[in-house]
């Protein structure tokens, strides 16, 4: 069995075993990503919550990834800020190479008060060599975006996403970079 069945049945499992908080699906003329999220309870002042994506591109490399994290308000002299901080678990196939590797990240996503339905945001994680294996060396995924909340359970959003590996004696390799369009729904 292949990385890539190996990380789509995980997040299939996953998902099943879980009631849906939202699903988002972000498109490019190169790529595709496709992001399930669903909360996990609570956490402290933030709120459990584990999500699985699945992205693919023209060149037939195939990204996926697991995560679990804590999300919360950042404090009550923030209005409209939520952070997040979590860890992912990724397996990548991409130039004939199998990468697996476990990253730290963070996220924001903020609505200012006095635009409450406008959002922008961002997400960053990373992986160096000590916790990167099979033919890679070190991963890095970061994304920014702005969006706007056209109902109470959809936001529409352009963003622009940098996703790198860097395999072992072969350098870098880019599985996503440029800007997107997306949605995302609520459940």
């Amino acid at each position: 069995m292949s990385l890539r069945h190996l990380v789509a049945a995980s997040l299939c499992l996953a998902s099943a075993s879980a009631v849906a908080q939202s699903f988002d699906i972000s498109l490019s003329n190169d790529a595709a990503m496709l992001t399930y999220m669903s909360p996990l309870g609570q956490q402290g002042f933030g709120h459990g919550q584990v999500e699985g994506s699945v992205l693919f591109n023209d060149n037939d490399d195939f990204l996926g990834d697991l995560g679990f994290g804590v999300v919360g308000a950042a404090g009550s002299g923030s209005p409209g800020l939520m952070v997040g901080v979590g860890a992912k678990l990724y397996g990548v196939s991409a130039n004939n190479n199998d990468i697996a590797a476990i990253a730290l990240g963070g996220r924001f996503d903020y609505a200012p008060p006095p635009l409450p339905r406008l959002r922008f945001g961002g997400e960053i994680n990373l992986a160096p060599s000590i916790v990167t294996f099979i033919d890679g060396d070190r991963l890095s995924a970061v994304s920014v975006y702005l969006g706007y909340e056209i109902f109470q359970d959809a936001v529409a959003y352009l963003g622009y996403r940098n996703i790198k590996v860097n395999i072992q004696n072969g350098g870098d390799v880019t599985v996503d970079s440029g800007s997107y369009l997306g949605v995302k729904f609520k459940f």
